[in-house]
């Protein structure tokens, strides 16, 4: 069975090596490039990105390490998440004959032959915080047990003026400057000269947590609308418009004279994690950095009540929209997912995560995939958001020094090799050439992904009163009470912010 997994895989990297013409979110040379600031997550190709003007050397990237560098028996300890989108980020068990697995494995394998060292991984089962909460325990207890831990962003980022983890920047051989780490989040991690975590390559979920908007092909035929892509392009497709189209394709499906779960409606999404794409699409920053890389604080109170409008107005006032109430991330994701894929939604919102699943599947209907609607057609350009679990990197704060070359080579080089092997497995060939039906979803996921926002709000979003969650507060209530919820919270938050920046400012002394 290992031989024949083995034959399958040499005939996927067949497929994988002819699939690299096709476009991709990343620019094809080898330099950092140039980011908006504490924006994109990655430096977006210039200009055009159809398929046609893509290079197909765009994944063929190298290390600058020395070609000599090994660590002959030394063994890098990972700690990392068990769960849904996560589990085979970091470690791989053999190959299956499946793209991504095969090139996570592939990756790994030519990582330890480069550096001579092996790769363990420990995966923890739990909630968000089972990770934070064991690295916190050893750091206090001062046991060196894990070089490198790979965890949610949010869960984690916030302990850092706890002083659990090392200053990246004085790392040798871990050059955050490369294309294959996301400069728009060393823009937003980075805080006065120092950077204690980094996101790139090496994870997937800085593709798998975007959010974006899926919309039934049939579905929205049926109402006159053959081409939602041009919308897009044109730079029509607001919350309005989303609204619009959504009043008119409510249908009573069992004649109960009331709207429920039944039913068939134009929009389906939820009222948590579900809302926070909002503050991204319709560009709402948190914090913004000053000219000496610290936070600000930045909220315009006006332009999210506008925007909360427009998004109350979607949800509640449209008519032809229904709301899952919330019961978890997971649960909320099946009910979205389930509902537009029982052919039920013309539209919703869903993490990119979900097209991996048996639910999008085995949907009989033809969808396609667009970003997260706008504000309206004077803001310039479509934002994505990334739900704030993507994984992000640090290295605890009891890894010695003689362990830290080690640990800089294993991460620059893992990153590198995810560049040229995993990220093409996963998105030129398993997004675009298995999980979206059409060119165009597939160029629409270009325009997505390049133009990612990480706001350092949302990553420190615990310390700062949980203040990305206040639109979900707005929208469950059903009412727009923006003024009032951040009339106090725009005197708090300040006060925090500042709080947040001396302990960091503590770090460097």
């Amino acid at each position: 069975m290992k031989t024949f997994a083995r034959l399958m895989s040499l005939v996927l990297a067949l497929l994988f090596v002819a699939c690299l013409a096709v476009s991709c979110a990343t620019p094809g040379d080898d330099s950092s490039g140039t980011t908006t600031p504490t924006a994109s997550a990655t430096t977006p190709a210039d200009g055009d990105t159809s398929l046609d003007s893509q290079t197909e050397n765009q994944y063929d990237v190298k290390n600058n390490l020395p070609s000599d560098l090994q660590f002959p028996g030394q063994t890098v300890r990972i700690l990392s998440r068990d769960s849904d989108g996560v589990r085979d980020e970091i470690a791989v068990n053999d190959y299956i004959g499946e793209p991504v697995n095969d090139a996570i494995y592939e990756r790994n394998a030519a990582v330890e032959a480069q550096l001579g060292i092996k790769i363990s991984n420990t995966k923890l089962t739990g909630g968000n915080y089972v990770v934070t909460e064991k690295i916190r325990n050893l750091v206090m207890a001062q046991t060196d047990e894990y070089d490198l831990l790979a965890n949610s962003c949010y869960s984690t980022i916030m302990y850092t003026s706890e002083g659990l983890f090392q200053d990246l920047s004085h790392i040798e051989y871990l050059d955050l400057d490369r294309i294959y780490w996301s400069q728009g989040f060393n823009e937003v991690a980075s805080f006065g000269n120092r950077q204690y975590f980094c996101a790139g390559s090496i994870g997937l979920t800085l593709y798998r947590y975007m959010f974006v908007n899926m919309f039934s092909k049939t579905m929205l035929k049926e109402f006159g609308v053959d081409d939602l892509y041009t919308v897009v392009n044109d730079g029509k497709w607001t919350l309005d418009y989303q609204a619009a189209l959504a009043s008119q394709m409510y249908y009573d499906v069992n004649g109960s004279g009331t709207q429920d779960a039944d039913d068939k409606y134009g929009f389906v999404s939820g009222p948590m994690a579900y809302v926070d794409p909002y503050w991204s699409s319709c560009k709402l920053p948190i914090l913004t950095k000053t000219t000496d890389n610290r936070y600000e604080y930045a909220v315009n109170v006006e332009r999210t009540a506008l925007a909360m409008d427009k998004v109350l107005n979607l949800y509640y006032t449209c008519g032809g929209s229904y709301i899952y109430k919330s019961v978890s991330d997971a649960q909320d994701q099946e009910n979205i997912a389930s509902h537009f894929a029982n052919g039920r939604a013309a539209m919703c919102t869903l993490r990119l995560l979900s097209v991996e699943s048996q639910t999008l599947r085995n949907m009989k209907d033809e969808y396609g995939i667009v970003p997260i609607p706008k504000l309206d057609e004077a803001q310039d350009g479509y934002q994505t958001f990334v739900h704030d679990q993507f994984t992000a990197l640090a290295v605890p704060a009891t890894v010695p020094e003689s362990r830290l070359d080690l640990v800089g080579a294993y991460m620059e080089c893992t990153a590198c090799e995810s560049h040229r092997r995993v990220i093409p497995a996963y998105y030129e060939v398993a997004l675009k050439g298995k999980y979206v039906s059409d060119p165009q979803s597939g160029q629409m996921l270009d325009k997505i992904y390049e133009n990612i926002y990480i706001d350092a709000g949302v990553l420190y979003t615990k310390v700062l009163n949980s203040v990305h969650q206040q639109l979900r507060t707005i929208v469950k209530s059903q009412t727009n009470g923006t003024v009032t919820v951040f009339k106090s919270l725009n005197r708090a938050i300040p006060v925090l912010l500042d709080k947040m920046m001396a302990g960091l400012d503590k770090l460097d002394k």
